[in-house]
Order: C-alpha cells, then structure tokens, then sequence
C-alpha cells in the first residue's frame, strides 16, 4: 500500500502547522489532524495547489512545556479538497526531504500520542 494513502500509520495530532510556498510569501498556517513519519493532513483556510513542493514546519509538544520544539522538512502537497462544513481546505502532504534529527524528533513525537 501507498504509504501517502495509508491511514493504520497516522496518528491523530492537533499541532501547529505553517506551510511556506514561497519564501517571498507569507506563510499558510494550519494544524495537522493526522501525522504519520512519511504523510500529513494538514487543515488550513488556504488552498494550496495538488502538486506544489512546500517547506513544513510543526510545532510538536516538548518534553518541556517551556521550549518550543520545531520540525522542519520540504514535501509536496499530493492533494487538496475543501471541507465545506468546516470552511478550510484538507491538504494531503507527502514528507519529501528530512534531516535525520528532524525524522528522529518527528518519531519521538509519534510514539508520544
């Protein structure tokens, strides 16, 4: 199975999610709904474009409450709908690059929910 469409692997989330496009651009912010090591759903009141390459960046919850703890990686938005009973658009996103510290945090923060 396609690991962009299987679901056993995600994991329900609610974190903080900002989507740059382009760096000249603002950022689309959004929270994630379901996370997994290699996809993500985002929901944010954008549309970004099935097929465009987007830097990520997650606000995961730390181990102390204090620190703010980020992962950042690139992926590519393999598709978009909107959710007309909630008014935002579900963003199907594909991980595309990862540092390997990003991914271990990424899956520290996957075991945790």
């Amino acid at each position: 199975m396609n690991p962009s469409t299987d679901t056993r692997t995600r994991k329900k989330a609610s974190w903080r999610a900002a989507m740059v496009t382009n760096p000249s651009v603002p950022p689309i912010y959004g929270v994630t709904v379901e996370v997994a090591e290699n996809s993500l759903i985002v929901l944010a009141d954008k549309e970004v474009k099935t097929g465009t390459a987007c830097h990520i960046y997650l606000d995961i919850p730390s181990v102390n409450s204090k620190q703010k703890n980020y992962i950042s990686f690139t992926g590519n938005v393999n598709s978009s709908a909107l959710i007309g009973q909630i008014n935002m658009f579900r963003h199907l996103i594909q991980v595309k690059e990862i540092s390997s510290v990003q991914r271990e945090n990424l899956i520290k923060a996957l075991k945790a929910l």
